[in-house]
């Protein structure tokens, strides 16, 4: 009698667990490779896609507008051999780019430039065109206001005459020596003669031991006059401007004053 019983339970009890395998939800590795070959797919058109964007948001500097320290001279247009017949990648971009920049480089010599809102159009050939910016460095910035301060405070003295920098004060990150330098080459190309002020008296040293003797009469400098400077420069540069004055040494008078912002 019991062993009949628990033969009922026992059997009871599979068919209660054959009644529930039909919904068991079983996955044949087939279906997890398909799985897994879904995901990857979808990872890789999200990576696609962010890499894409971010691309998109910092695009080559020749695309970009120009920025504050570029001035636009001018455009350049060119049709180039660039790519292939069905290509519009960013190497080919830069092809097409080279290509115009060489051709801006010509058209504008003695400049330093750069191409912005590069353009191509078209495959092979392409229709390539973008504006053309001058570059600024600080030195290049300096040197174009110390050029425009200098005509202006000297428009009252004639070429020629012999002219001393007395001071130069800098400051904003610019170095004096090269300030200094500038100076001198913009004074020297306007034909002015610039006596070295700071070597005066080793000058004078020199010639009063020359004249002294034990030198070779033909060798032996002649005595110049130092006093015979008609101007003095005073020269301030900071962040916003370059202040040129000249003053008259005879008179002790300011002959000219002159500030030009950058």
């Amino acid at each position: 009698m019991y062993q009949k019983i628990t033969n009922l339970v026992v059997g009871a009890n599979s068919c209660s667990t054959m009644e529930q395998r039909p919904f068991e939800k079983r996955v044949s590795p087939k279906n997890q490779r398909s799985r897994g070959n879904f995901r990857h797919c979808v990872l890789t058109i999200i990576g696609i896609m962010f890499f894409s964007f971010a691309f998109a948001q910092d695009p080559p500097d020749y695309k970009k507008n120009p920025q504050a320290n570029e001035k636009v001279i001018g455009n350049v247009i060119g049709i180039f051999n660039v790519g292939s017949s069905n290509s519009s990648s960013s190497r080919d971009d830069n092809e097409g780019y080279m290509k115009l920049l060489q051709k801006a480089k010509q058209e504008y010599p003695n400049k330093v430039i750069d191409l912005r809102n590069f353009i191509r159009e078209g495959y092979n050939p392409a229709n390539c065109s973008a504006k053309v910016v001058e570059l600024f460095s600080p030195e290049t910035k300096s040197n174009e206001t110390l050029v425009k301060a200098v005509d202006k405070a000297l428009s009252k003295v004639n070429g020629g005459s012999r002219l001393a920098i007395d001071q130069i004060s800098v400051s904003g990150g610019l170095n004096r020596e090269t300030i200094k330098d500038q100076l001198l080459d913009v004074l020297l190309d306007k034909e002015y003669r610039v006596v070295a002020k700071e070597y005066l008296e080793k000058l004078k040293a020199e010639q009063e031991q020359q004249q002294g003797g034990g030198f070779n009469e033909r060798t032996t400098v002649k005595t110049e006059n130092f006093s015979a400077v008609g101007y003095f420069l005073n020269v301030r540069v900071s962040e916003q401007s370059i202040r040129v004055q000249v003053i008259n040494v005879s008179t002790g008078e300011y002959e000219g004053n002159a500030t030009v912002d950058f």
